[in-house]
């Protein structure tokens, strides 16, 4: 068995990936909130709509379908890079063959 060496990931994946992270991260925080918010009481107490409660509620309906998108054009993006180094690599094992047989 032959053992291959990883890819090394571009800066602009590893951007990508750090996003996606700290946008899951966040949301589950802010869904955490409203669970522990919700059972102590504070959520209807303060009512949904005063304080800091919209943007807690709101910002897991948004960053999760953002962090979901840009999980598709990060795999899209290694992908390509994959594919890229592939091709590369049989370019340089199997030479082009010179002339017709």
């Amino acid at each position: 068995m032959s053992q291959q060496t990883p890819s090394a990931t571009s800066r602009p994946q590893r951007i990508l990936s750090f996003i996606i992270a700290a946008l899951v991260v966040v949301s589950l925080l802010c869904i955490v909130a409203i669970l522990i918010g919700t059972a102590v009481g504070g959520f209807a107490q303060q009512g949904s709509g005063q304080g800091l409660w919209p943007a807690v509620f709101v910002l897991p309906l948004l960053a999760l379908p953002i962090a979901f998108v840009l999980m598709i054009i990060l795999f899209v993006l290694t992908a390509r890079s994959r594919s890229k180094a592939a091709k590369a690599a049989q370019a340089a094992v199997i030479p082009p063959a010179k002339g017709k047989r």
